[in-house]
Formats: structure tokens, sequence, C-alpha cells
């Protein structure tokens, strides 16, 4: 259960569009919005996405790369082994990390229904550089609201950006730092961002087959 939440409140977090990012400061309220009109668009849409998830992915594309800072992610995520990371693996590891995300998140969106997500603009923390925004997850048919924190740091164009969201004291970042340490550990960095390579390319594959239902 609490899986199938983070990878539906993870996918809203990151199908956003940059014209919220342009109506205001307020972190709550660019998540407020962009959640408003991400519904929107699943609505408007969900026949044809359900057909064919590239409609889907296409969508992502176009969204989420300007809105989620991945290399504030990448850098909690691989924690010490950032530092040791050459350039060429750390560029390597982003980009295998966001394409897995994409893949990962997106699926979830394909079969939404009704769930909702409430904001509590008074419980918003912001200090400095980082903000962090409260809600909740609410599921629906009986079943208790989760709590969600999203993670967000302004970046040096003075735009809001996610990097990781909290769902029920369950984090995004900490869970894969601890998946991928273990792989790291075991088989090295380059294993294990050969293995997110190749897994994102059958992914891609499979999409462009139209297998992935």
């Amino acid at each position: 259960m609490l899986k199938r939440i983070l990878a539906t409140v993870g996918a809203l977090m990151l199908f956003v569009s940059p014209a919220v990012f342009a109506q205001t400061d307020s972190p709550v309220s660019i998540l407020e919005n962009a959640t408003n009109e991400a519904l929107r668009e699943l609505n408007r849409n969900h026949g044809e996405i359900r057909k064919d998830i590239n409609k889907l992915y296409d969508l992502v594309d176009r969204l989420v790369f300007p809105l989620v800072d991945f290399e504030a992610m990448s850098k909690l995520v691989l924690g010490k082994h950032w530092k040791k990371a050459t350039p060429e693996q750390r560029q390597r590891f982003m980009d295998a990390f966001a394409k897995m995300l994409k893949y990962t998140y997106t699926r979830s969106l394909r079969d939404y229904t009704d769930q909702e997500i409430r904001y509590f603009p008074n419980k918003t923390q912001i200090k400095g550089r980082y903000a962090s925004v409260y809600s909740e997850f609410v599921p629906g048919g009986g079943k208790p609201n989760v709590p969600v924190v999203y993670k967000l740091r302004k970046s040096k164009d003075g735009k809001w950006k996610a990097y990781n969201l909290i769902i029920d004291n369950l984090s995004m970042v900490k869970n894969y730092r601890t998946d991928f340490s273990r792989e790291i550990r075991e088989k090295g960095l380059d294993s294990l961002i050969d293995r997110l390579e190749k897994e994102q390319e059958e992914q891609k594959r499979l999409a462009e087959a139209g297998k992935d239902r």
C-alpha cells in the first residue's frame, strides 16, 4: 500500500508544468497548482493514456526535467559515493536515475482514479533556499489518510524545485540510498549505473513497441 502511495504521489510531484512555477514564489502554491493541473491533464486524456502510455511518457519528458532538482536528488541518493564519482559517472547516474523515476512513477498515473492530495499552507517551513511543504494523501474508500512532506530547494535561477518527498515518515531519497549503497558496496558504482541504464533502455524499448501495458 505504501509503495503504491509513494508511486502515485511521486508521479504527481513530477507531473507539473513550467507555467506553474512562473505564477508564484510560494512553494505550497506551486505544488498545489501543479497537482491540480496534473489531475486536470490526466482526466482530459485518461482514455488515451490507458491505451498508450507513451503519451504520458511524452508529457513527462516535456515537463519534468526543468522542475525537479535531479542533481540535488542524485547527490543525496549516492551520499559519499557522489564525492568519489567522476563527472562522467555523476552525469550517467543522473540521466539513468531520472529515467528510472520517469518509468517507475509515471506508470502509476495511468491507473489514477479519484485520490486527492490536501495541502496545509500554515505548516509550510522555509529556511533560506530550502522549504518543506506539508500535505496528506487521501486514498478514499475508507482508508486512512497518509501524511506527505515535499522537500524543495530554490535553484540559482530563483525557482523552487522538488528534490525529495517523505510519505508517512518514509523518505524516497533515503529508500533509494539504502538500496543503492548496498549494491555499490557489493558491485561498485559502475555496475549500478550499467544496470540502471540497461533496465531503462528495456523500458523504453517496451514502451516504443507498445508492450508496456
